[in-house]
C-alpha cells in the first residue's frame, strides 16, 4: 500500500500552543517525518520541529521563553512548551476513515501572517525544504496521496490584511506547492475569530470564496468557530488560542473530513 504525506501549515494555532500535554500515545499507521535527523518516526505528541533560518536546529518554546527572540530565530517551531496539538487526532482520523497509511510533515510558526510563507519569502523556503526532503525519504513510487493543510489568518486579521490581498498571496502559496511539491489539494481548516471585527470577517471570506472557486482548495472544517465559544476548547491563558481538547477536536473533524474527500464522499 502507498502511503499519503500530508503537509501541515500555519501559524501558532497549528504550531500548537495549549495548556498540557494530554496525551502521547503512537498513531497506528502514521510516521512524522523529522528534518533535522532525516527520519520517518512514529507520530505521537509533541509533533514538529524547531528549525532556524539555516536549517539547523533551534529550541523549543518555553514559558521563559523571550517570545521576540524566537521569532527571529526560528523559520519553524514544534508544539509550544512540548505539548498537544492536532496532528495526531487528525492522522488518527484520517487512517481510520481511510485505511491508508500517512506522514506528518509538520512545517509551522506563530505570529506569522500569509505574507511570510509566499515564494519568494522565508517561510516558503522552509516548507519547500522540508516537505522536499520528506518526499525523497517517502520515496516517490510510494506516495499515494500528497495534501497540505491550512491552519492561518489571525496574524493577517490584526494586520487588516484585505480579503484580495489575503487570496492572493494564498494562491500564490498553493501554486507555489502545486508546482515545486505536486500538492494535490490545499485544504483549509478556517481560521477562528481572533480580532473579532471586520478584520476577521475580510479573511473568513477570502478562505471561503478561495474553497467555493478554485478546485484546487477544499473546505475541511469550520468547527474552530463553534470551539471558541466554549470554555474547555479554549486556552486558559492565550487568547484566539485552543486547549489541547479545543486542538484533539479539530484534528479530528479536519482528518475524518479529508477521509471523506479522499473516499469521495464530499
Amino acid at each position: 500500500m502507498q502511503t499519503d504525506v500530508i503537509l501541515f501549515l500555519g501559524q501558532s494555532n497549528m504550531q500548537g500552543q495549549t495548556e498540557r500535554l494530554s496525551e502521547c500515545e503512537p498513531v497506528e499507521g502514521a510516521l512524522e517525518y523529522r528534518f533535522l535527523t532525516d527520519t520517518l518516526e512514529t507520530l505521537k505528541n509533541p509533533v514538529g520541529e524547531n528549525i532556524r533560518y539555516d536549517f539547523s536546529a533551534g529550541y523549543r518554546f518555553e514559558e521563559d521563553t523571550d517570545i521576540g527572540e524566537w521569532l527571529r530565530d526560528h523559520a519553524a517551531g514544534e508544539a509550544c512548551f512540548g505539548n498537544t496539538n492536532m496532528v495526531p487526532e487528525f492522522c488518527r482520523a484520517y487512517v481510520k476513515g481511510t485505511g491508508r497509511k500517512v506522514v506528518a510533515v509538520h512545517i509551522a510558526k506563530g505570529s506569522t501572517d500569509v505574507a511570510c510563507w509566499v515564494p519568494g519569502n522565508a517561510g516558503y523556503s522552509i516548507i519547500k525544504t522540508k516537505a522536499s526532503a520528506a518526499l525523497a525519504k517517502v520515496g516517490a513510487q510510494n506516495i499515494g496521496h500528497l495534501y497540505a493543510v491550512w491552519l492561518q489568518g489571525e496574524s493577517d486579521a490584526v494586520c487588516g490584511t484585505p480579503k484580495e490581498t489575503y487570496k492572493t498571496r494564498l494562491t500564490a502559496l498553493k501554486d507555489g506547492l502545486k508546482r515545486d511539491a505536486g500538492v494535490e489539494k490545499f485544504c483549509i481548516i478556517k481560521v477562528g475569530a481572533f480580532t473579532c471585527d471586520a478584520r476577521d470577517e475580510e479573511i473568513y471570506a477570502g478562505q471561503e470564496e478561495l474553497c467555493a472557486n478554485d478546485p484546487d482548495f477544499a473546505m475541511l472544517t469550520r468547527i474552530t468557530a463553534e470551539l471558541l465559544k466554549h470554555k474547555e476548547y479554549c486556552s486558559p491563558v492565550y487568547g484566539g488560542h485552543y486547549s489541547a481538547a479545543g486542538q484533539e477536536a479539530i484534528g479530528r473533524s479536519a482528518g475524518g473530513a479529508l477521509a471523506l474527500l479522499v473516499n469521495g464522499q464530499t
